[in-house]
């Protein structure tokens, strides 16, 4: 039978909605259609930077095996489920969904969804690629959905993939307060990891699988297989009811949003990996954040990492001119301030020698002699014996980081930031 791609985005708002419960919904409902469902369905992240987004900016895709006869039943029924859960209320709401018939997904959807993840795409783009590989699109509103509905079904998961499991609540709690049994989440994720990540932020105490919007979703494990996920899921100890599970297929854990780049190669709005060398003191600001220069062969660029990641910060001050880093991030520009690295990761690479300028010891008695005064030599105070030959002692300092790959803490991390100690599925 014919198999239909169908994406789905920008459903909700900040006040409410999900556009994965939505494709929770209809997946479920084409189930009891007698349609079958081809693999997972996909969550895929786009590019964090973007203006646009409501939160996390997730767009939604599936595979449905369907007979001819029946393709446009389901698509009356996807764009019927669209028309009544999004937000079409809500000014920021402008959802979109595509339908691609076919195994093999065109290249050039493929490329434009990858370029969705790492850039800035315009809606005069998205039209263009849905025409050049045949994909039907609905616009809701101005349609910015599209976008999203397009890199959805595109999306070749190149750089590996991961999986998260979603629970969604009853509709009397959503809105209210999500309760769970706190102990029971930490013992799942000592017992998971690193099989499952960034459930919880050991430093603050946070539980990182409950959001905080008002959202029909109750909690979200992530992790590298379906089975261990469902593992963890049999730890956790819900508190409030569940209306139903789903696992998405995702993008997330996978840095699918960092590119290589040179000082003067990069743009604002994309997220980037540079090679650098230290040139300027970290200087914290008001606000408790820290900034800092690298530079490499073609310029410099300031890097900032922000009080939000606390303990983080430390890695950015124990720097100095000189040492060889990696800064991963996303380039952000505001009036008046350069361009600007947000740092979610810093590879650590080579660190200069420091070192400390010591008072000889006296080669009579080995106590620590005293400087007489520019050109004067020292004297020691014990014995004193005097020298115009003794010279200071170079010590080497202890650099309070070594190096490695430091990151973000789980409170501070996007979606696509790939865990420092992954166990990584390609």
């Amino acid at each position: 039978m014919p198999l239909v791609h169908v994406g789905v985005d920008d459903t909700d708002s900040p006040r409410g909605m999900c556009t994965t419960y939505l494709v929770a919904v209809l997946i479920d409902e084409i189930k009891r259609m007698g349609m079958e469902l081809v693999g997972f369905p996909r969550l895929i992240r786009l590019n964090p930077n973007c203006p646009y987004k409501t939160r996390g900016n997730a767009a939604l895709s599936f595979r449905v095996s369907v007979s001819s006869q029946r393709i446009s039943e389901m698509k009356d029924l996807v764009l019927g489920r669209v028309e009544s859960m999004a937000m079409m209320d809500e000014a920021s709401t402008d959802p979109g969904v595509a339908f691609f018939e076919g195994e093999e997904v065109p290249e050039v959807l493929s490329k434009f969804s990858s370029k969705v993840v790492r850039e800035m795409v315009s809606m005069k783009e998205a039209i263009e690629v849905a025409k050049d590989a045949r994909v039907e699109i609905h616009r809701y509103k101005f349609g910015r959905g599209i976008i999203g509905a397009l890199a959805a079904i595109g999306n070749a998961l190149e750089h590996g993939r991961s999986y998260e499991l979603v629970a969604y609540r009853t509709a009397p709690f959503i809105g209210t307060r999500r309760e769970m049994d706190a102990q029971s989440i930490i013992d799942m994720d000592k017992a998971t990891y690193p099989y499952t990540f960034d459930n919880l932020d050991y430093n603050t105490g946070e539980i990182r699988i409950m959001p905080h919007t008002p959202c029909p979703v109750y909690f979200g494990i992530r992790g590298y297989s379906p089975e261990h996920l469902q593992r963890a899921l049999g730890m956790v100890k819900p508190l409030q009811p569940v209306e139903r599970y789903v696992v998405y297929e995702t993008n997330q854990g996978t840095d699918a949003h960092i590119s290589d780049a040179l000082a003067n190669e990069v743009k604002p709005l994309t997220s980037v990996k540079l090679l650098g060398t230290v040139s300027s003191m970290p200087v914290t600001i008001r606000g408790g954040h820290v900034i800092f220069e690298i530079k490499d062969e073609t310029g410099s660029i300031h890097c900032a990492v922000y009080e939000p990641t606390h303990g983080f910060r430390e890695v950015a001050r124990a720097l100095v001119p000189g040492d060889k880093v990696r800064v991963y991030g996303a380039a952000k520009k505001k009036p008046r301030l350069p361009l600007t690295i947000n740092v979610e990761k810093i590879e650590v690479i080579g660190l200069v020698r420091l070192v400390q300028t010591r008072n000889p010891v006296c080669p009579r008695c080995g106590h620590t002699m005293k400087s007489e005064g520019k050109d004067k030599g020292y004297q020691c105070p014990k014995c004193k014996f005097k020298s115009k030959c003794v010279r200071p002692v170079e010590v080497s300092v202890e650099r309070k980081i070594s190096p490695g790959l430091y990151a973000a803490p789980p409170r501070a991390r996007r979606h696509l930031s790939k865990p420092t100690t992954p166990v990584y599925v390609l």
